[in-house]
């Protein structure tokens, strides 16, 4: 009798191991799963928006590269009916356009204001001005800006950084011409060259 309840004691005691290994392990493969269905949701969702995104961006750049090109085409068209072929366009603009074209542009160089006004059909010319400054041989200092001949009120010279106008003059100080602080080097313009 006595073996028997030793038996069934024992029994009882692997049975509840059993049960409790069994339910730590349920419980283990369950988080795993759990882990491992929200990281493929979650590769799965960057794999398709990456892939949906690089297709999307090459159908649109295409589509709209031909409707582009059809409207181009159809503005050149009625240009060419009326003006014949190879005629670019610009004009001097006015005072106040030329500050909106400026503020618009939010351009800080000589070529990215020349680029951009013509883009818009404003006429403009570079400017570029050679100073005195000494330097190592076959080698100048030069001050790169912007002209445009405006209707309403003339020639008027801008420096790029600040879209102010400045005045150039040949034997003349930069800094003295336009209220600038005097720089610690020569700065007498010798050379002035437009490009327009």
């Amino acid at each position: 009798m006595k073996g028997l309840i030793k038996t069934s004691i024992i029994i009882a005691a692997l049975i509840g191991v059993g049960t409790l290994t069994s339910i730590l392990i349920t419980s283990n493969l369950s988080n795993r799963v759990a882990t491992a269905h929200e990281r493929s949701f979650k590769e799965g969702r960057t794999q398709g928006y990456e892939t949906g995104f690089h297709e999307g961006s090459s159908t649109g750049f295409q589509e709209g590269s031909k409707i582009g090109y059809e409207k181009g085409r159809e503005g050149y068209d009625s240009y060419n009916g009326d003006y014949g072929t190879g005629f670019y366009f610009t004009y001097n603009p006015t005072y106040d356009e030329l500050q909106a074209i400026l503020a618009e542009s939010n351009k800080t160089t000589a070529m990215e204001i020349n680029y951009y006004a013509g883009a818009n059909g404003i006429r403009t010319a570079y400017v570029r001005c050679q100073i005195a400054r000494k330097t190592t041989e076959r080698m100048v200092h030069i001050y790169h800006l912007v002209a445009f001949e405006t209707v309403d009120r003339g020639f008027i010279i801008i420096r790029p950084r600040s879209h102010e106008e400045v005045k150039v003059e040949v034997g003349k100080s930069y800094s003295e011409l336009n209220g600038f602080p005097t720089p610690s080097y020569d700065d007498t313009i010798t050379k002035i060259t437009i490009v327009w």
